[in-house]
């Protein structure tokens, strides 16, 4: 009897365990949209929590925890950086992209409490090689407003990144390049450094 009952556990042990990794296989071979649907979903289900209406660190943080699979680091800092980032040693670019990192999601975490019910349409995306981009616009009904948001993205695996997010025609990391190219040229690139601490 006893035997029975271990063969039945362990019969449904593996059943769960087989299903766990085909739905771990599946995520992993989907394409550049499902993969940033499947991460927007779970940052939606979060914002649309009840329970976290009253809790915006921890919803802030919860959000930031998904985000931070979404999106590779390294490549945006990278671009950010530009020619700049040749110049500099593995050790500097590590500092650079964990200061940038921790830059980009305190911004964007701090926009989250402006959320208001916006929903996101999937338009379509283009795949070149490794490279995708995927086409979004958010729109709010109740406000009647809409922005076009393209992700650019890089395939790292099985996995497709975020390295950019093109909003209404204007590109995030060309945005802080400027930013940081002007620093480094009007100061150093240890003047940029210092103000990303600083921040």
């Amino acid at each position: 009897m006893k035997i029975m009952k271990i063969t039945k556990y362990l019969f449904v042990g593996l059943l769960t365990l087989l299903m766990s990794l085909a739905l771990a296989f599946s995520s992993l071979a989907a394409g550049p949209t499902e993969q940033i649907k499947a991460k927007s979903d779970l940052v939606m289900k979060i914002l649309n929590d009840p329970a976290l209406q009253n809790r915006k660190e921890k919803r802030r943080e919860l959000v930031m925890d998904v985000v931070e699979d979404m999106i590779n680091w390294q490549e945006v800092s990278r671009r950010a950086l530009a020619i700049h980032w040749k110049k500099r040693t593995p050790q500097e670019k590590e500092e650079f992209t964990n200061l940038f990192r921790d830059l980009l999601k305190r911004t964007y975490s701090e926009k989250l409490d402006i959320y208001s019910g916006e929903q996101i349409i999937y338009e379509n995306e283009t795949i070149d090689g490794n490279r995708a981009v995927v086409k979004t616009k958010v729109v709010n009904k109740k406000k009647g407003t809409e922005a076009t948001v393209d992700y650019r993205m890089l395939k790292k695996g099985e996995q497709w990144l975020a390295y950019d997010m093109v909003i209404e025609g204007i590109s995030a990391v060309n945005n802080y390049r400027v930013q940081f190219s002007e620093i480094i040229a009007s100061s150093s690139y240890d003047a940029l450094i210092k103000r990303l601490k600083d921040k």
